[in-house]
């Protein structure tokens, strides 16, 4: 949509004013009280009516503003709007929007950046309004906030229901203790009978087992004990010292690696720890660094020096690098192909239509030699053949046949006669039809003939504007060959900033200095002073040193460890040769015992194995001996405690009361397998079973509470949930735009930010849930927009409008847009009003400013597509 023109009829201090409107950037500038701000409502409400009362007439009643809107389609449209009885249809529908939409996005004025900028959150706040309600004052969260659902009801609701499921419960769980109590009672029973039954049964076995090992030794021994085992206690004696002490002699091993000699001379070579640093300080480390990083940094600035010399003043060179586009020969030859291909096409298009013409007037001619019928003869011969007819069948019924016969033949030839009267009409029907497809196709080749006239019109004019722009770079080209420069954009404007190259220049350099100096400082702190030597050579010089003491470091740190091993091997050394030892005296221990034992042999295997011959016979007889007193030693145990007759009668007594106990626990062959430790507490049990069962409540009373609450509970649920769908709706519709806009404005922004924030912030986040919107600095650090500078936020917030209408709209929507740089400096004016200039390639912008910059810039960058209106004071 392109807005032609706009009349103030009446509005505000404009009377009878037009302002027209240029299809790309229109620039509106003017000093203050001349009416900028009333032309920006007068826009709007031309589009959208509504205006605010603040802009009625200064004189007379009317209150009327009128436009001329093109439409993409083709259609123009044209508005002439009384605002006191506006009945115009909302223009903004044309481009998917409405009237509060279209304010909300597409429309911006100082009110709406003034609000932004003094609120704290501000910019989220109109930003959240816009997306969620197309910019009115209400919002889904203010909805959400209304709908209060009954808290109270349901916490009460829900606690007496928990009361009356807590009271069920307990009465459910005492019943079930009881039930467990009883039966933890009787298997308690249980469990002490059979334990008692167990328990006897141990001590009948014991009976019977001491009793039968009693009658087994009287019977072996009778009245005498067995006879002793004499012999060789001595030699016993002697063999068994041997075999101790070979045992426990150790085995002498063999000593491996250097002997205590060969580490004494080592360590006598070791050189003494070094005096100084053995790594580079971590001070001098750090100018060290700062000192590389100055130097590195002045090296690649020198290396964008700006070349070749030139005497030309920057503002020339500047104006050189506008001019320069060498994209446009290209154009050109672009241009110069479509005017070719819409002559031929035109050229085409006049032959056909010519051909068209000819083919319709021919046919038309055509027409004309056809004689038209008479259709009064026609229409009185057929029907004074209807009459004869008529009067023939008249006669047949009054048997008159042969004037009948007459009748009807005279009826036929006038039959005959009006059907041959119709004569060419159906020839001259065609004729007329077929002249009728020739005049339209005609009518269609003249259609095309004038699209092609006009596609011919725009294609010169485009070649026009070219090699407008071919004659203004090859200007601009000779120019910078007159003062012996290159032709390249990029060249001019380092030239243009030559100065502030130098400047910043001799500032690297002068840090250079500074490190330099530091290092030196530090180096001579720890006397590496020569003034000879370049920085970067001391510094190598310096760590070649600390690498040498190092080494000697590292060296002389060896001197612990190697007097330790040498005292390790010198006591490993005194070790073997007591172990030595040892085995030599218990070797001839060993061969001592073998010549008493009446063997023989030299090596210490062959002396072990005759001592063990000797031993498996003489331990035989010491096991036999052995088992022999510990028998009667039992025997004597057991007739201490009373005779074989003695112990029969209390295994008698025994027996009968274990069939007693038995007898008891076949009471309780029901419970099952039980827990013996039941029996211990089967007297507390049964105790606690009776005083429960005087206490029980009842499980019916609880159940009939539970349900009254629950039922309670159901109604006031209803309620809630039924609150509680309506709050999800709203929240879904609200997430569902928010989740659709994000992404948009966040892709916008992205691509919008570095631009017109001179590249200080690179990207953009929108978050979905809040609309929040952060902004991403070239250090990586990110920041809430609305907490930026007043200019940073003003800029931001004329992104976010930008995007949310180029989102929102259907098609191409005009942008109006008032002093929406006011907070900007210079650099950042000049980089949004590049954008919008940009921007205007596929929209119309109207942009109202007051600065002297914005007009300063608008006479140097606005092109054929642009206009610039600068507007006087109003009279009072």
């Amino acid at each position: 949509m392109r807005i032609e023109s706009v009349t103030a009829h009446a509005f505000g201090p404009l009377h009878d004013r037009t302002l027209p409107l240029a299809a790309g950037l229109t620039v509106v500038s003017g000093v203050n009280e001349s009416a900028k701000s009333s032309w920006h409502a007068a826009i709007r409400a031309a589009l959208c009516g509504e205006p605010s009362s603040r802009y009625r007439p200064w004189q007379g009643e009317s209150w009327r503003v009128s436009a001329i809107v093109s439409l993409d389609s083709g259609e123009v449209v044209a508005v002439d709007r009384d605002l006191d009885d506006d009945t115009c249809p909302d223009i903004a529908r044309h481009v998917g929007l409405d009237r509060t939409s279209f304010a909300a996005t597409a429309c911006v004025d100082q009110a709406q950046l003034l609000s932004v900028l003094d609120a704290a959150d501000g910019l989220q706040d109109h930003l959240r309004r816009a997306a969620a309600t197309a910019g009115t004052d209400g919002t889904v969260e203010q909805a959400l906030l209304r709908l209060n659902a009954p808290v109270d009801a349901l916490h009460n609701a829900r606690n007496r229901l928990r009361e009356a499921e807590t009271d069920l419960a307990a009465a459910r769980r005492e019943h079930q203790r009881y039930l467990e109590l009883s039966t933890q009672a009787r298997s308690a029973a249980a469990a002490r009978a059979r334990l008692a039954v167990q328990s006897h049964t141990l001590t009948l076995e014991a009976l019977t087992t001491r009793a039968a090992r009693l009658a087994e030794l009287q019977e072996r021994f009778g009245d005498k004990p067995p006879s002793g085992l004499a012999a060789q206690e001595e030699l016993t004696h002697v063999v068994n010292r041997a075999l101790a002490a070979w045992r426990a002699a150790p085995t002498p091993r063999v000593l491996t690696g250097p002997s205590a000699a060969t580490l004494e001379g080592e360590l006598e070579a070791i050189p003494d720890f070094p005096v100084g640093e053995t790594a580079i300080d971590d001070d001098l480390r750090v100018v060290a660094n700062a000192y590389e990083t100055a130097a590195a940094v002045a090296a690649a600035h020198n290396e964008r020096r700006p070349s070749p010399a030139t005497t030309a003043e920057p503002a020339v060179l500047r104006g050189l690098a506008t001019r320069l586009d060498p994209a446009s020969g290209s154009r050109l030859t672009t241009a110069s192909i479509d005017v070719d291909n819409a002559r031929q096409y035109q050229d085409e298009a006049a032959a056909n239509a010519a051909r068209a013409q000819v083919e319709a007037d021919v046919a038309a001619a055509r027409v004309q030699e056809i004689a038209m019928p008479n259709p009064f003869l026609r229409n009185a011969l057929l029907a004074l053949s209807c009459l004869t007819s008529l009067v023939g069948l008249l006669l047949f019924l009054v048997h008159q046949e042969m004037a009948a016969a007459g009748v009807l033949v005279a009826a036929l030839v006038a039959g005959v006669g009006g059907a041959l009267a119709r004569g060419n009409a159906p020839q001259r029907e065609a004729a007329v039809a077929f002249a009728a497809d020739r005049a339209a196709a005609a009518n269609q080749a003249r259609s095309l003939l004038f699209v092609a006239d006009r596609t011919l019109a725009e294609a010169e004019g485009q070649r026009a504007v070219a090699l407008e722009a071919v004659r203004v770079h090859d200007e601009a080209a000779a120019t910078c060959a007159s003062l012996g420069i290159p032709p390249d954009r990029e060249t001019l404007w380092r030239l243009a900033n030559r100065a502030a190259w130098e400047a910043e220049h001799a500032d690297l350099l002068c840090e250079v200095a500074r490190t330099e100096k530091a290092v030196r400082v530090e180096l001579a702190a720890r006397g590496k002073v020569d003034n000879a030597m370049s920085v970067p050579d001391l510094l190598i010089d310096y760590e070649t040193d600390c690498k040498v003491r190092a080494r000697q470091a590292l060296m002389a740190a060896q001197r612990p460890l190697l007097a330790q091993a040498l005292q390790d091997r010198l006591l490993a050394e005194a070790t073997v040769a007591e172990a030595t030892a040892a085995h030599d005296r218990a070797l001839t221990l060993l061969r001592e015992a073998v010549t008493a034992i009446g063997g023989s042999g030299e090596r210490p295997e062959d002396l072990l194995r005759a001592i063990a011959e000797w031993q498996r016979g003489w331990d035989r007889m010491l096991r036999e001996a052995e088992e022999e007193r510990n028998a009667w030693a039992e025997l004597q145990v057991l007739l201490a405690d009373g005779t074989l007759d003695d112990l029969e009668a209390k295994l008698s007594a025994a027996q009968t009361h274990h069939a007693a106990l038995q007898a008891d626990a076949l009471r309780y062959a029901a419970c099952g397998p039980v827990d013996p430790s039941l029996a211990a507490s089967c007297d507390s049990l049964t105790a606690a079973v009776a005083e429960l069962a005087r206490v029980l409540p009842s499980v019916a009373e609880s159940e009939e509470a539970v349900q009254a609450a629950a039922d309670e509970l159901a109604e006031v649920t209803a309620e809630v949930e039924a609150i509680g769908l309506a709050s999800r709706y709203l929240t879904a519709a609200r997430e569902k735009v928010h989740s659709t806009i994000a992404p948009a404005l966040e892709e916008t922004l992205r691509s919008w930010l570095p631009l017109v924030t001179d590249g200080r912030y690179v990207d953009a986040a929108v978050d979905p849930v809040s609309l929040t919107v952060r902004v991403c600095a070239a250090s990586e650090s990110w920041h809430q927009a609305s907490r930026l500078s007043l200019g940073t936020a003003e800029q931001v917030y004329l992104l976010l409008r930008v995007a949310l209408a180029q989102h929102l709209a259907t098609e191409a929507c005009p942008l109006l847009l008032d002093d929406v740089t006011v907070q900007a400096d210079d650099a950042r004016t000049r980089a949004v009003l590049d954008l919008l200039l940009r921007l205007s390639e596929d929209r119309q912008i109207v942009l109202f400013a007051q600065e002297a910059a914005v007009v300063e810039w608008a006479e140097e960058r606005l092109g054929e597509r642009d206009v610039l209106h600068q507007l006087t004071p109003v009279a009072a």
